[in-house]
């Protein structure tokens, strides 16, 4: 790692990640030149946002920027799930993914599992929590949709990848307890442990939920944008 920070390749000194209020470069030292990783053009704390949000400048969507969206898309979806086939199969694909993703860990058990054992546990926390195959369809249309209608958004597949992973993940991510009184009557205590929402971990999961969705996004996602440009709101730029 050390040979590697010094070997003397060309990097810049300072993060340019603009800020996306104010439009200034960040300006904090790339984590090369800071002699902490190997990222060359970016700073720790950039590194760290894309690797949570799926870009290095972009925030998560939130349920409210969501919303309008979603109830566009579950509508679509649900007029249409009993006569597209191209819907069809993606619910298809997903109830197969979600039985096939293997025995539930609580959030507490997950450290030292690999990657893909932490995203093949996620889904089966949604299958287990009775997440309908058409929620999820409709999820990934409706992140794809807003991304689409939000002139401010990054368009990469990551990011895509990433929001669709975040928004499914908010339906069934926690672990609670149940706690007994000195009666043994059972009481669901108010604390909840929550797995971490970030990495390799979210790029896997939302690729799994994704690609089944492809064909329903190339041949649905401008029905789901009209859709939502009749019956619902455009969302405020910022």
């Amino acid at each position: 790692m050390k040979r590697r920070l010094g070997d003397g390749s060309a990097f810049a000194l300072r993060c340019s990640i603009p800020d996306p209020v104010t439009g200034r470069a960040c300006g904090r030292p790339t984590m090369r030149a800071a002699g902490i990783g190997l990222a060359t053009h970016f700073c720790r704390q950039h590194v760290e946002h894309r690797a949570r949000h799926g870009s290095h400048w972009h925030g998560t969507y939130s349920a409210t920027k969501l919303k309008p969206y979603l109830s566009a898309a579950t509508s679509y979806v649900r007029l249409r799930a009993a006569n597209d086939a191209f819907i069809t199969a993606a619910i298809n694909a997903i109830r197969a993914t979600l039985t096939e993703a293997g025995p539930v860990e609580i959030a507490t058990r997950l450290k030292g599992l690999s990657a893909a054992k932490r995203a093949k546990i996620a889904l089966a926390r949604l299958r287990v929590a009775c997440v309908p195959p058409e929620r999820i369809v409709s999820i990934v249309l409706a992140v794809s949709a807003l991304i689409e209608d939000d002139p401010k958004s990054h368009r990469t597949k990551e990011f895509r990848t990433v929001q669709i992973a975040k928004a499914v993940h908010r339906l069934a991510s926690g672990t609670g307890w149940v706690i007994y009184d000195a009666y043994g009557r059972g009481h669901r205590s108010k604390v909840r442990a929550y797995p971490k929402s970030t990495g390799l971990v979210l790029r896997l999961m939302g690729r799994l939920l994704e690609t089944p969705c492809e064909l329903v996004l190339e041949r649905h996602l401008p029905g789901v944008l009209t859709y939502k440009q009749r019956y619902g709101r455009r969302p405020k730029p910022g």
